[in-house]
């Protein structure tokens, strides 16, 4: 049966609307992230040529464990709607000579359900850059603190996150805390929902931090085993300074000194909601 030449032309213009509904390269329309990578290591090579290419969206996963033979290097930045996923397993850092476990100079990364563990020095540190995430990673066995972030690194989330058993053998335990900002760390630093648990030194030290750190729904016990160490569940800053460091619904039990302790800093910290007991020295000194 022969078409009309209405039903001919109808047929024309329903195809050609069709063929606009795709779009076309260059133009506004959603596209798919065709570039981001998921890609999941093994080995060390594979893990420091992957995070050396990161960008914006991919996916870096971590499968059993990788040790380390030098310090991995995460100087690439995300976006802020595109942040780059650092994730899983765990990193020995004992083959390291010295130095830093993993070092964090980019911006917008999220590192999440991992363990990083012996390092020489800190485990975790943020030196530069901003607007981390660090959710559920465990620090432990460093020889220095678990996780620090200080020189200017500022905006950065630490959640649910655990430091424990970190111990600088080559001070006796003076510095080594479970969690550390500190040395001019930037503003905008906060610690939720973590746990400090028998380091050498203090359980959290704000020593010298110009900014306000947040830290709320935290726990420090069992800090201060090492010979030199301090042991203060939470160190709020240190003297000749006046900063107002906020410490809400936290818990500081059995630790060597004080549950918290501004240490000198004159500034108007605020303890809200936070309790502890079994402390050496007492709960709450030198605070104003």
């Amino acid at each position: 049966m022969k078409k009309s030449p209405i039903m001919m032309m109808l047929c024309i213009v329903f195809a050609s609307c069709q063929k606009n509904d795709v779009a076309s390269p260059g133009s506004d329309s959603p596209k798919p992230a065709a570039n981001v990578e998921s890609i999941t290591v093994t080995t060390e090579s594979a893990l420091k040529s992957a995070i050396s290419a990161a960008k914006a969206g991919d996916i870096i996963t971590v499968s059993g464990t990788i040790k380390l033979t030098s310090t991995l290097q995460l100087l690439n930045s995300g976006t802020s709607t595109s942040k780059i996923n650092f994730t899983g397993g765990v990193l020995d850092c004992s083959g390291i000579s010295s130095g830093w476990g993993v070092k964090c100079n980019g911006s917008y990364w999220n590192i999440t359900n991992m363990t990083i563990k012996n390092a020489p020095d800190c485990g975790l540190v943020f030196q530069y850059g901003g607007y981390n995430y660090v959710y559920n990673v465990t620090t432990s066995g460093n020889h220095d603190s678990g996780l620090q972030i200080y020189n200017q690194s500022h905006h950065n989330n630490i959640s649910y996150c655990k430091s424990n058993d970190n111990y600088d053998t080559q001070n006796g335990g003076e510095n080594a805390d479970g969690f550390a900002c500190k040395l001019s760390a930037g503003a905008g630093n906060l610690f939720d929902h973590c746990t400090a648990n028998h380091n050498s030194d203090d359980g959290w030290d704000l020593y010298g931090q110009p900014y306000t750190v947040k830290i709320t729904n935290c726990t420090a016990t069992n800090n201060g085993y090492g010979g030199s160490g301090d042991g203060n569940g939470f160190k709020l800053g240190s003297s000749g300074q006046n900063v107002p460091h906020t410490a809400t619904n936290c818990t500081s039990s059995y630790n060597l000194a004080s549950g918290y302790d501004g240490n000198g800093n004159t500034g108007h910290i605020t303890i809200t909601g936070s309790t502890g007991t079994g402390n050496g020295k007492t709960l709450f000194y030198r605070l104003y």
